[in-house]
């Protein structure tokens, strides 16, 4: 009787969330309905507020309302990073404290530091990795080259506009999904009702707040930009990164470095260990050869000579 009564419990929530997906997609699609209703209508009310209205107010009415009106423009999400190098001759600490000024101006900050120095404790080098905002990503290179000389830049930008409307989107759908699903618990009458709905609900949340954290992060790259900024003496400054050879040459040349260094590597493992082979061999050799002198057999005794030709007595067990 109980098993029945579980099946019975658990048909109906199929039955019920079944109901759930079914009353989802009605209510999607009347709010379509109505939106293109509203639509529809949107443009008769307009041409009767232009009719009813002074000339110059229909026209402008009727502009709004044309069918061929252009859309909205979309703002772009753009990730703006880059590198700055910059040599100067005067003091690299005032250097560094002016950069971080500038940074601050613009309502940036620095995200994080590395300074060099020399023996007496005098700062050679500065590594900044700043944030400003991507309006004031030119502005900041543009303050920041006047530092010094500008021996490197380095500017990347993506477009990930796509990614914003994509998760905005999703996240108003979860959160309209969210909110029939809190319906449905407050019409759930059995315990399997409300532990399907429960469980559908733990779920969409779940999904909800990853996509929050999504969109968290890319607004983050979207209003920031992320400048690396390198400070040092005239004449110190790191080198830029080369691209990458390719080809035939530049395959030659790195298995030519490899080789070498490969050789390199055998000659200094010998050159390590040749004085411990030497002293092995100083006392080794002489322990072998004593050794093979002791276990070399003693020299078996010299038989009695015959004369040619002379058999050999023979020997009778009887004799002693």
């Amino acid at each position: 009787m109980a098993m029945t009564r579980t099946r019975i419990s658990a048909a109906a929530a199929g039955v019920f969330l079944a109901a759930a997906v079914l009353l989802s997609g009605c209510s999607a699609g009347d709010d379509s309905s109505g939106a293109s209703s509203s639509d529809a209508a949107a443009p008769e009310q307009a041409n009767g507020a232009g009719t009813a209205g002074s000339g110059n107010k229909s026209g402008t009415d009727g502009k709004a309302a044309a069918p061929g009106a252009p859309q909205p423009t979309v703002t772009r999400a753009i990730i703006k990073t880059g590198s700055l190098t910059i040599e100067t001759t005067d003091d690299v600490s005032a250097q560094r404290q002016k950069a971080i000024g500038i940074v601050a101006g613009l309502r940036g900050q620095v995200a994080s530091e590395d300074t060099g120095s020399n023996g007496e404790g005098k700062i050679t080098q500065a590594n900044l990795v700043l944030k400003v905002p991507t309006a004031a990503y030119e502005t900041a290179i543009e303050r920041l080259s006047g530092l010094g000389t500008r021996t490197a830049i380095h500017q990347e930008s993506s477009d990930v506009t796509e990614q914003v409307v994509d998760v905005d989107s999703r996240i108003a759908s979860q959160r309209a999904s969210l909110e029939r699903m809190r319906t449905l618990l407050t019409k759930a009458t059995t315990i399997g009702e409300i532990v399907s709905v429960e469980t559908e609900l733990t779920r969409r949340e779940a999904d909800l707040e990853s996509l929050l954290a999504k969109q968290k992060n890319l607004s983050l790259q979207t209003e920031l930009a992320t400048l690396s900024l390198t400070i040092a003496e005239k004449g110190k400054a790191p080198d830029a990164p080369k691209e990458d050879d390719r080809g035939f040459l530049a395959g030659l040349r790195g298995g030519w470095d490899a080789f070498t260094a490969t050789f390199s590597a055998l000659a200094t493992a010998i050159g390590a260990m040749l004085p411990f082979l030497i002293v092995i061999a100083l006392i080794g050799i002489p322990l072998w050869r004593f050794r093979s002198r002791l276990r070399r057999p003693a020299t078996p005794a010299v038989a009695t000579a015959t004369p040619a030709g002379t058999p050999p007595l023979p020997q009778h067990p009887d004799q002693h």
